[in-house]
C-alpha cells in the first residue's frame, strides 16, 4: 500500500481524517487570529450572518452567552462545522447554510426583503461595501486573520499540500514556492480558494471537492491516487 505524504497549511482536528494507514500527515499554522471587542455593540437584528466559526467565536466574545439558548433568530451561515456550531448556540433558531460567502450575499440580494442584516466577519474579505449597505447588510468586524509565512523544508518530499483560504495561500508563498512541473498534487478546500491558488500556479491543475469539507478532501485524495 502507497503511503501519501500530506502538508496540510492549517492544523485540523485528526478525527476527521478518515484513513491514517494510508496518510502521513504534517499540518502547520499559516495564519493566527486575534480577536476585537466592539466599541458599541450594536441591537441584534433578527437576521444574523456567520461566513466562518472565527466570526462565531468573535460574536460570542462580544455578547453574554446566557440568553442565546432563547433567541429565536434567522441565521445564514457558511459550511458544515460553522452551521454545527452556530446550531450549539442558537438552537430554536431558523439554519440557512450555503458553502460561500457569495452565495449568501447573491441570495440576500435577490429576495430583497425589508430586513436588516448583522455580518460578524473578519478583516478579509472582498465584497463591496456599498453593496452591502444597499441590501440592508451591515458589517461587524470582531476578529482579524494575521499573516504567518513559514518556510518549508524538504517541501518537494509531500505528494500533496491542501490549502484552506486565500490568506492561507498568500501566506504559504510568501515563503515557498511550487514549479508548474512538480510532482507535488494541489488541494483546495473549495473554488474560492482554488481561484486564489491559480494566481500563484497558473499552469498546474487545482483538486477541489464538490462540497468544501475536510473529509471530502481526503476522499479526494484517495481517489486521485
Amino acid at each position: 500500500m502507497i503511503m501519501i505524504h500530506i502538508l496540510l497549511t492549517k492544523v485540523v482536528d485528526n478525527s476527521v481524517i478518515v484513513d491514517n494507514t494510508r496518510f502521513s500527515i504534517n499540518s502547520y499554522d499559516f495564519l493566527s487570529v486575534k480577536y476585537y471587542i466592539l466599541n458599541k455593540k450594536p441591537f441584534l437584528n433578527n437576521e444574523l450572518i456567520f461566513t466562518s466559526c472565527n466570526g462565531l467565536k468573535g460574536f460570542l466574545l462580544n455578547f453574554k452567552l446566557d440568553f442565546f439558548n432563547y433567541l429565536r433568530k434567522r441565521i445564514y451561515v457558511v459550511g458544515d462545522k460553522t452551521f454545527f456550531y452556530v446550531k450549539k448556540y442558537f438552537p430554536f433558531s431558523f439554519l440557512f447554510k450555503k458553502y460561500y460567502v457569495q452565495d449568501i450575499i447573491e441570495y440576500i440580494m435577490k429576495i430583497k426583503t425589508n430586513q436588516y442584516y448583522d455580518w460578524f466577519c473578519g478583516n478579509i474579505n472582498n465584497n463591496n461595501l456599498s453593496l452591502l449597505k444597499k441590501n440592508n447588510i451591515n458589517r461587524y468586524k470582531v476578529y482579524e486573520t494575521v499573516l504567518s509565512p513559514k518556510k518549508i523544508d524538504n517541501l518537494y518530499n509531500y505528494d500533496v499540500i491542501v490549502f484552506f483560504s486565500p490568506s492561507g495561500v498568500k501566506s504559504f508563498f510568501l515563503e515557498n514556492n511550487i514549479e508548474s512541473d512538480a510532482k507535488t498534487e494541489v488541494f483546495a478546500i473549495g473554488k474560492t480558494t482554488a481561484k486564489s491558488i491559480s494566481n500563484f500556479l497558473s499552469k498546474k491543475k487545482i483538486w477541489y471537492p464538490s462540497k468544501p469539507s475536510l473529509k471530502k478532501i481526503f476522499s479526494l485524495i484517495k481517489k486521485i491516487f
